[in-house]
């Protein structure tokens, strides 16, 4: 309701004081300037990552001709941050405990990208071997072994 993509029943955009109604008649106790703080302190820099990243995805694309899907685009931004911040770690003022933690971090935050790269890799392949059999007129029943075997069904 806050961001605008829900409409009323009239079909117009949801204002402060209707959405301060509607959580009322619900049970929840909310006022204006608490809905306006959550927009502000939450929403609207959720909005700005989304929309960062929707453009990191169109210029990782336009310079290497590839379509990223939306997970892998925002794994490689989470990785690169999360690389950022390792980097910018004074190593020598952080325990063992700290140490292990951040590097697990990261190790954590590369292996989703792995994981997501052999993904899209393997929808890539099993795309491309699905178009050439439907070509040679194997039947749906066959396709759907092939999307199976790729992981994909």
């Amino acid at each position: 309701m806050l961001l605008g993509n829900q409409l009323t029943e009239h079909g117009e955009r949801w204002c402060l004081e209707a959405i301060v109604e509607w959580a009322r008649e619900r049970g929840l106790n909310t006022s204006m300037a608490a809905l306006s703080r959550h927009k502000n302190n939450h929403l609207n820099p959720a909005v700005q990552a989304a929309l960062e990243t929707e453009r990191m995805v169109e210029a990782i694309s336009a310079a290497t001709g590839r379509k990223l899907s939306v997970a892998r685009a925002y794994a490689n931004a989470v990785l690169a941050k999360t690389l950022r911040i390792l980097d910018d770690l004074e190593w020598d003022r952080l325990d063992t405990d700290q140490k292990l933690r951040a590097v697990t971090h990261g190790l954590r935050a590369g292996e989703v990208l792995s994981r997501l790269e052999r993904a899209d890799v393997r929808q890539e392949v099993a795309t491309k071997v699905e178009k050439t059999l439907s070509e040679a007129g194997i039947s749906q029943d066959l396709l759907q072994k092939v999307r199976e075997i790729y992981g994909l069904a």
